[in-house]
């Protein structure tokens, strides 16, 4: 798991402006710092995994559900989330709770970032970052649903295992929404133990986007997010 963060700990926004321009007070914290050292690192491999892949799509496994979603993940992408973050509060904590308790998805790129609201409308060009609070380490997912149930993959972009988190955190990595309109839901899945893609990919697939309830994962604990993809 990773190291906890501290109260001596720059904020994720503090670090993405260091990888962006490094800052020599922040990089004496890291080299410091374990947990700062395991953000950084994650960063780094958000990065690579971003570099592998066509700027649209998030897995070459499953083409047609992704091409819904572009990745910006740091560094490499973190030029434009600095843009859409870089006046805005500190997102360490939600500026308010939507009703997915444990998942805040925040929007920015038109207009002042925020924190949404169930059944909120995005429009394209609007990018989300999500942050979880699971109140305790956990493995986490993040993915989304449309109106057809196709499921797609946000956070962690590749690999197979889910991204380690302890205690609130906003992760690494955002999404940019394209021109697809209807009701998308985004779903944290956290579990103590970690939970193999396939898993929580089975789970999801098929379910009814605006009826949580249907989803039911052994071993998980979820939080959801409904948004309504285009002009209002």
């Amino acid at each position: 798991m990773n190291a906890a963060r501290t109260s001596q700990c720059p904020s994720d926004l503090t670090l993405e402006e260091h990888l962006l321009r490094p800052n020599p007070a922040t990089a004496r914290h890291i080299t410091g710092c374990a947990h700062c050292q395991s953000w950084e690192r994650a960063a780094a491999e958000a990065s690579g995994a971003f570099a592998r892949q066509h700027p649209r799509w998030m897995a070459k496994a499953r083409p047609s559900p992704l091409r819904r979603w572009a990745p910006l993940l740091a560094t490499a992408a973190l030029a434009a989330v600095a843009l859409v973050l870089l006046h805005a509060p500190s997102p360490e904590l939600p500026r308010y709770a939507t009703k997915g308790d444990e998942l805040t998805v925040y929007i920015g790129g038109q207009g002042a970032p925020r924190a949404a609201t169930q059944g909120e409308h995005v429009r394209p060009g609007e990018s989300l970052r999500f942050q979880v609070a699971p109140g305790a380490a956990a493995f986490v997912w993040i993915a989304s649903v449309d109106a057809t149930g196709a499921v797609s993959r946000l956070v962690p972009a590749e690999g197979t295992t889910p991204l380690a988190v302890d205690g609130t955190q906003v992760l690494p990595g955002s999404a940019v929404l394209d021109a697809t309109e209807g009701p998308e839901r985004i779903w944290a899945v956290m579990s103590s133990e970690p939970l193999g893609w396939s898993v929580v990919e089975q789970a999801l697939q098929g379910s009814p986007v605006r009826d949580p309830t249907a989803v039911h994962i052994p071993g998980a604990r979820t939080s959801t997010v409904l948004l309504e993809r285009g002009a209002p």
